[in-house]
């Protein structure tokens, strides 16, 4: 998340990239109090990378064996 904004920057500008930001900077530049404010967000970023719909269908394709 933390190198998203870069990396759109990167697709809209080939000739102007920037560096992306590696684990040790973002350590550096990110206090406890902010992770604290950020876990709602960030929780909701993952449940929605891995969200899933699944609909059923009225007339299953399956037949009862029995």
């Amino acid at each position: 998340l933390a190198n998203q904004s870069v990396l759109i920057h990167n697709l809209k500008n080939p000739d102007n990239k920037k560096e992306l930001l590696t684990a040790e900077v973002v350590e550096l530049l990110t206090s406890p109090l902010e992770l604290a404010a950020y876990k709602n967000a960030i929780m909701e970023a993952m449940f929605k990378g891995t969200k899933r719909n699944v609909e059923s269908e009225d007339n299953s394709k399956n037949v009862t064996v029995g």
